[in-house]
């Protein structure tokens, strides 16, 4: 139920999106990295996690891109009755993003993303064998860009991710501070 209503979301954002006309389409790619701290919604327990991430990316006008992400996580142990449990994820898909620019000169954009990505979970009980555990997970986020110069900006981001299809997870809520490379 929460993928669909996911997919009509981002059907209509992008929609929405869309320009009206073929020659206001401007094709900007971009690189980046990012930061983020991630507070993971367990069944028993809730661990966090320090994660990087790298992204690659376009703007197809003021208000509409694409972005292909990858992520990868620290390491989070917990000590339970059954010992030390440790986890730890990976995730990569693709996030539209809407963009509100601000501001006479353009330095501030407000964003909106929506997407998807697979994660998958690591799990370690007592250094022993580790377990996979995988899904695809819908994301839905808010935030702020900064552009710092013409190719770099700064990028603040709050992200809900749900993952109906993980056993020990229900959701991740990430924290994120990026940095964009802009090629004109």
């Amino acid at each position: 139920m929460r993928i669909n209503c996911c997919f009509y979301l981002s059907a209509a954002v992008l929609t929405a999106a869309l320009p009206a006309h073929a020659d206001d389409f401007e094709y900007t790619p971009y690189a980046g990295v990012d930061y983020g701290y991630v507070e993971a919604s367990a069944k028993s327990l809730n661990p966090n996690y320090h994660a990087a991430g790298i992204n690659l990316g376009t703007k197809y006008n003021d208000y509409f891109g694409t972005e292909l992400f990858f992520n990868q996580s620290g390491s989070d142990a917990k000590k339970t009755n059954g010992g030390k449990y440790k986890t730890s994820y990976r995730a990569y898909g693709l996030d539209a993003t809407v963009y509100l620019p601000l501001g006479c000169y353009r330095t501030f954009d407000l964003i909106a993303t929506a997407g998807i990505g697979e994660y998958v979970f690591e799990e370690k009980l007592n250094g022993g064998k580790h377990h996979d555990n995988s899904a695809w997970g819908y994301r839905i986020g808010a935030g702020v860009m900064y552009n710092l110069t013409e190719n770099i900006s700064l990028r603040a981001l709050v992200r809900y991710v749900g993952l109906d299809g993980i056993s020990n997870f229900d959701h991740l809520n990430e924290y994120t501070l990026g940095l964009r490379y802009h090629f004109l």
